[in-house]
C-alpha cells in the first residue's frame, strides 16, 4: 500500500489547476436571448484500500470498489438574471433510489421590477432548497457524485450541510461581501408536529479580492443560530448521500451500514445553537491555502453541547496537476478529540474528467467515541469522477 502511494505522489508531482469558487458570480443578464435550459450531471467511482482498528473487533475491511455515485442537474436561464438550478442524486451510497437533493432560484435582476436595477447591480437573492452559505467550508467538500470542489476525497470531520428551505441576500461590492438569510431549519419540515417552529437565521460578512494580480486574499466570518424550542434543526448530519470513507470504525455486531462513517460532529436536533465559522483564504500563483475555525453551543435532546473544529489545507496546482495536504480536529471541550490527516492529488486528465488519489489518517480518543476509543484507521482512497 505505501509503495503503490508513494509511486502516485511521485507522478502528482507535475502539475495542477482549477480555481476554486466560492459564492457564483453575478449573471451577466446582458446575454439572455430566450429561455435556455442546460443539463448536466456527475458521476464518482472509488477504489478503497483502507485499514482500521480499535480495542473492539471491527469488520473486515476488503480492498474494493466502492459504489458508484451519480447526480443529475438541471439549471436553466429563465430572464434577464434570473437563473433556476435543480440537483437530483440518481444513485448515493445512503439511497441508492434517485431522489431531489434541492433546487433554488437565483436573482441577480429583477426584470419585472426594472426600476430596481441600479440596487440589483450589488444585490444577490437566493430562495428555494438549498444549503445555508454558513461558513467557506462547504466550498471545498463533495457534494455525492460532484466532487470536483473537493481536493481529497473524505469531506470535513464536522461535515456543516443541509438542504433547507430559505431564503438569502447577499451585497456585493469592491470586494466586501455581506449576506443575511432564513430558513425553517429542516430537511423535512411540515411532516408531523413541527408546524410551529420558529425560523433560524444565518449570516456572513468578509472580503475577498486580487490585491495584486497574483495574490488573492478572502476572509469570511458566518454564523448560524437557533432560537430556544425548535424541534429539531439540521445544520450538520444533514448530508443525506452518505461519507466517502466507507465502513470505517464499523464494529463487528452493529447492525447496517453507518453511512456517515468518518465523521464526528454535534450531530442533527438541536432545539437552540449559536454556531460560528471563520475562514481564510489565500492563493499566490498555484499556491492555495484555505483555514477553518469553527465553533457551537446548542442544546440536543435537554443536553449542552460545545463542540469546536480547526483545520489547515494547502493545495499547490500546475498545469493538469494538483497535490496538498489536509489537516482537520474537532474537539467536543470535554476530552474527546477526532484529528485527520490527510495527503494526495489529483490530475485533471481532460476537461471534465478527475482523477485524485488520497492518503488519510485518523485517531479516535476519548469516551465520547465509546468502545472505539483509542481506535484509528488509515490508507488510501483512489477516486475517478467525470463532470459536465
Amino acid at each position: 500500500m505505501k509503495g503503490i502511494f508513494i509511486t502516485a505522489i511521485i507522478l502528482l508531482m507535475v502539475n495542477a489547476g482549477f480555481s476554486q469558487q466560492f459564492e457564483q458570480e453575478k449573471i451577466d443578464g446582458d446575454s439572455f436571448e430566450n429561455l435556455k435550459v442546460k443539463v448536466g450531471a456527475d458521476f464518482a467511482l472509488q477504489l478503497q484500500a483502507i485499514e482500521h482498528e480499535a480495542p473492539v473487533e471491527l469488520i473486515d475491511l476488503k480492498n474494493n470498489f466502492n459504489l458508484p455515485t451519480a447526480n443529475f442537474s438541471i439549471t436553466t436561464d429563465l430572464a434577464p438574471g434570473m437563473q433556476l438550478y435543480m440537483n437530483t442524486y440518481l444513485s448515493s451510497r445512503h439511497h441508492n433510489e434517485a431522489w431531489v437533493e434541492g433546487g433554488y432560484l437565483i436573482m441577480d435582476r429583477l426584470p419585472f421590477l426594472p426600476v430596481t436595477d441600479n440596487i440589483m447591480q450589488y444585490l444577490t437573492v437566493k430562495a428555494g432548497v438549498m444549503m445555508p452559505d454558513y461558513g467557506d467550508a462547504h466550498y471545498f467538500r463533495s457534494t455525492n457524485a460532484d466532487v470536483v470542489n473537493n481536493p481529497f476525497v473524505g469531506n470535513w470531520i464536522m461535515d456543516a450541510y443541509t438542504t433547507n428551505p430559505g431564503l438569502e441576500v447577499m451585497f456585493r461590492k469592491n470586494g466586501i461581501l455581506a449576506l443575511v438569510g432564513t430558513n425553517n431549519g429542516r430537511m423535512n419540515y411540515g411532516r408531523g408536529n413541527d408546524i410551529g417552529d420558529d425560523l433560524v437565521f444565518n449570516w456572513k460578512l468578509g472580503y475577498d479580492n486580487y490585491l495584486t494580480d497574483d495574490l488573492r486574499v478572502r476572509a469570511t466570518i458566518s454564523g448560524y443560530h437557533v432560537p430556544e424550542g425548535h424541534s429539531s434543526s439540521y445544520l450538520w448530519d444533514g448530508d443525506r448521500s452518505g461519507a466517502r470513507y466507507y465502513s470505517v470504525m464499523q464494529t463487528a455486531e452493529a447492525e447496517g451500514d453507518n453511512f456517515r462513517s468518518g465523521r464526528w460532529s454535534p450531530s442533527s436536533g438541536q432545539s437552540q445553537m449559536n454556531s460560528y465559522m471563520a475562514n481564510l483564504f489565500v492563493k499566490f500563483h498555484g499556491l492555495e491555502v484555505f483555514g477553518i475555525f469553527e465553533t457551537m453551543k446548542g442544546v440536543r435532546r435537554g443536553v449542552d453541547q460545545n463542540f469546536t473544529q480547526t483545520a489547515a489545507q494547502a493545495i499547490y496546482r500546475f498545469g493538469d496537476f494538483y497535490a496538498g495536504t489536509r489537516f482537520n480536529m474537532v474537539d467536543d471541550n470535554n476530552g474527546s478529540t477526532v484529528n485527520r490527516l490527510n495527503v494526495g492529488g489529483g490530475w485533471n486528465m481532460v476537461d471534465n474528467v478527475l482523477v485524485k488519489l488520497d492518503y488519510v489518517n485518523q485517531k479516535y480518543e476519548g469516551s465520547a467515541h465509546g468502545a472505539i476509543d483509542g481506535g484509528k484507521f488509515n490508507g488510501v482512497v483512489l477516486e475517478a469522477a467525470i463532470s459536465f
